[in-house]
């Protein structure tokens, strides 16, 4: 994430003084003390609003800008931060912090705090770490943490920062910045922000995934339903299975083996008469068995079922069908007669045949359409 923000309230001085030449020490108090109306940018962020006197030290010395301080508190556990500065209106004697600045130093209000100028590195990454898993719930982060970080100039390691976002607060934790030092300067520079998962945050369970949709489940058809064999060769369901004992151990198996074979049993070769399933889903009725038509005589129809030889007796329509040919071993049958070659006597009777058909049109000849004969 790439930010830019301004060079600070001043223009920068060249030469002067060094920022560790500031050194003051004011009273600590929270931005809600200000005798105004309370701002966001300066409750939530990373800049302090300071006395006229502290302006004026930092012009006399000839401090460059921007301005960073490092903020100390004086008690038995010190703790440090960093912080910019925003304004030079508070009163003298007096410095007021954001609340969370406060909280992270461990001040309460009228604690003293030394504050010294500080020189920090410009950032080129941070990781944030949001205290609450509402965080997530942000549409764009982006958007929201480049607006907010314009209240900020400097990020120091520890700190749990506050920001607003549509009247909530969110707290991050800055985890990591880069390069390693005391803080960082986000100020005209191109600043990387990682996040790490929020606090109490869990990694939901991976859900199983489902298989795919089968015909049987588009058409809402119970495939569990299991058929059975009966004693007949017939599948239907719920009937008693092969082999349940009885007749049924052996009756309606049926044998591979050679071509035309039946099945085994009393009943012989039977229809099918299971039950079907119909696209629709509907219950389809099953099929009764039926005895096989007998065949009529003198029908036409031909039974694929019994072989039959065809024969000059049997076939059909006045056709005569060859008798079968026996012919000797090594002799062929073509299926034509053999046509001897044309002699040269043949070839010239057969040219003058067609020379003679191909007179030219005498016009002394002809038919007329009335019948009559023509006239010479």
């Amino acid at each position: 994430m790439g930010m830019g923000f301004g060079r600070g309230l001043f223009d920068q001085r060249l030469g002067g003084a060094p920022p560790q030449a500031f050194q003051e020490y004011l009273k600590a108090y929270s931005m809600a003390m200000l005798p105004q109306k309370e701002r966001l940018n300066v409750s939530y962020g990373g800049k302090i609003i300071m006395p006229p006197s502290a302006l004026a030290k930092l012009s006399q010395f000839e401090i460059a800008s921007p301005w960073i301080f490092e903020l100390n508190n004086i008690s038995e556990t010190p703790k440090r931060t960093h912080a910019g500065v925003l304004e030079f209106i508070a009163e003298e004697g007096n410095v007021h912090l954001p609340a969370w600045m406060m909280r992270s130093l461990g001040l309460n209000e009228g604690d003293p705090i030394r504050i010294v100028g500080k020189t920090l590195p410009k950032g080129k990454l941070v990781k944030f770490q949001a205290q609450t898993v509402d965080f997530l719930e942000i549409s764009d982060h982006r958007a929201v943490l480049e607006q907010a970080m314009r209240n900020f100039s400097t990020l120091t390691p520890g700190d749990i920062i506050e920001i607003s976002y549509n009247c909530l607060t969110f707290e991050l934790l800055v985890m990591d910045i880069v390069p390693e030092a005391d803080g960082i300067v986000i100020i005209e520079t191109d600043l990387e922000v990682d996040f790490a998962a929020p606090k109490g945050y869990v990694e939901p369970a991976p859900a199983p995934r489902a298989p795919p949709p089968s015909m049987a489940s588009k058409l809402k058809i119970d495939a569990t339903k299991t058929e059975s064999v009966n004693a007949s060769g017939s599948s239907t369901p719920g009937g008693p299975g092969v082999g349940a004992g009885g007749a049924g151990a052996g009756a309606g198996v049926r044998t591979p083996g050679r071509r035309g074979s039946s099945s085994v049993g009393e009943g012989g070769a039977g229809a099918f008469r299971g039950a079907g399933q119909s696209l629709s889903g509907k219950k389809s009725k099953g099929k009764k068995e039926r005895p096989v038509e007998a065949l009529d005589p003198h029908s036409l129809v031909r039974r694929t079922d019994i072989p039959r030889i065809v024969t000059s007796d049997t076939q059909l329509g006045e056709v005569r069908v060859p008798a079968a040919l026996n012919l000797p071993f090594g002799k062929l049958f073509f299926g034509y007669d053999v046509k001897p070659a044309e002699t040269t006597e043949q070839r010239k009777a057969r040219e003058q045949a067609e020379a003679n058909a191909k007179q030219p049109f005498g016009g002394n000849t002809g038919r007329t359409l009335s019948g009559r004969p023509a006239q010479p």
